[in-house]
């Protein structure tokens, strides 16, 4: 793979990284107590599903019988009603607001709101849809919910979407898929399977690649065979895999990182993407502490930056990407030609290339759609090929650092699954 040196830094200016880069590893949250036995409570096991399809029903109950409420709460102007929608849920056996049941002086005033419905927290939204949460006796005692097993952070806010088709979160509550709400916003990337949590061999003009070995990254034992890592990366890298294996996956940026009109960084659609950022301040292939002017500092101080306590960020790891390829790898492209048809090999049509970016985002706009069908938008996540790439925690020598994806001058050569081109950090 061709080595990509200070002489040879031409479209640096315009690659950058993106902190899809920030991906968000939720650090120990309470989502099984108790002892298990794995013969009957394991992914297969009789009681697991005996739960889960009590969980479905129960969820659903819970889910209608608020929504017949919403339904039966609409004026003659089409507005919701606050005093019939009080009336209305509080026909709902057990259904609880604000931890007691809905009174006069215990009633929902504004929208959204979360009541609790046999065990189930239901969100009735600003536009009167009802969204459940599957966590069966409530908030956790960290004050976390769950949405189709997967913990919502304290301090998030569910937005849209499945375990499989990608959860939506933001930090700012009644946030939609359209990001009107502007608030920070991440996608859940599911790792149902620990023992494939591993760096795979990604593509490359359409052919897969057999160079993984020539790289190297920290690793869940904080080794790096290629280079020796900062203490501060080891333990990082620690914490990310043992977090990954207990959650089972991980939170990553919706939107390549962007920077608001201060210059702070935000995962927000429309916001101007990072061009021309070295992997670290201080110009080399270690991060330093207590900057900011790189992308890893830029991805470790974004947790810090809007006050988030029960998270962690970090740049993203080269098998974090790889985990997100991997959830992705069944996802055609109708546009690719030839026998590799998938997204993953073969992103034609589905990212801001060279062929269409200057017709719609040649500013590099975070979360700009390609087309009407929104098909750079994948499982929930903008801009994993195409527009600018994105810097990773992988290394292939003492001065390198790799980048993943691809950038708004390629076209099929960097599909969304290219994997590793090295980059010098100036």
């Amino acid at each position: 793979m061709k080595k990509t040196g200070k002489g040879n830094n031409k479209d640096m200016r315009q690659k950058g990284i993106t902190l899809i880069a920030l991906v968000i590893t939720i650090i120990v949250l309470l989502i099984l107590a108790g002892v298990t036995i794995a013969t009957l409570t394991g992914d297969n096991g009789i009681l697991t599903k005996a739960q889960e399809a009590s969980d479905r029903t129960g969820e659903a109950n819970a889910r209608e019988q608020v929504q017949l409420a919403v339904a039966g709460s609409y004026g003659t102007d089409g507005e919701i009603n606050y005093d019939d929608l009080n009336n209305e849920l509080k026909k709902i056996d057990g259904l609880t607001y604000n931890g007691n049941p809905i009174s006069d002086s215990n009633k929902i005033g504004s929208l959204p709101a979360t009541v609790n419905v046999d065990g189930y927290d239901v969100t009735i939204n600003e536009d009167g849809s009802v969204t459940v949460g599957n966590n069966a006796g409530g908030d956790t005692e960290t004050g976390e919910t769950v949405v189709d097993g997967v913990t919502i952070p304290e301090g998030f806010y569910y937005v849209d979407g499945t375990k499989e088709t990608g959860i939506v979160i933001s930090d700012v509550e009644g946030d939609d898929l359209n990001n009107s709400k502007q608030g920070n916003q991440f996608v859940w990337v599911p790792v149902d399977n620990y023992s494939e949590f591993v760096r795979r061999a990604g593509y490359l003009n359409g052919s897969e690649q057999t160079l993984t070995s020539d790289y190297g990254e920290a690793n869940g034992t904080g080794n790096n065979s290629k280079v020796t890592e900062t203490a501060t990366t080891q333990t990082e890298a620690q914490a990310m895999y043992a977090s990954v294996k207990e959650n089972g996956g991980f939170y990553i940026g919706r939107y390549e990182a962007g920077r608001d009109s201060d210059g702070n960084v935000v995962v927000k659609k429309g916001a101007d993407v990072y061009n021309n950022v070295p992997w670290s301040a201080n110009g080399n292939m270690q991060e330093t502490n207590g900057t900011t002017g790189g992308a890893v500092e830029l991805a470790r101080n974004f947790d810090t930056a809007n006050g988030y306590t029960s998270v962690t960020s970090t740049l993203i790891y080269g098998v974090q990407w790889d985990a997100v390829m991997k959830w992705m790898e069944n996802i055609d492209n109708s546009n690719a030609t030839g026998t590799l048809t998938k997204y993953i090999q073969d992103s034609t049509g589905m990212g801001w290339y060279s062929n269409n970016y200057s017709s719609g985002n040649a500013t590099h706009q975070t979360g700009i759609d390609v087309d009407s069908n929104k098909s750079n938008c994948v499982n929930n996540i903008y801009d994993l090929a195409g527009n600018v790439y994105e810097w990773t925690m992988e290394s292939l020598s003492t001065y390198d650092r790799v980048r993943r994806g691809g950038n708004y001058r390629r076209y099929r050569f960097c599909p969304s699954g290219f994997y590793s081109l090295p980059q010098l950090s100036l």
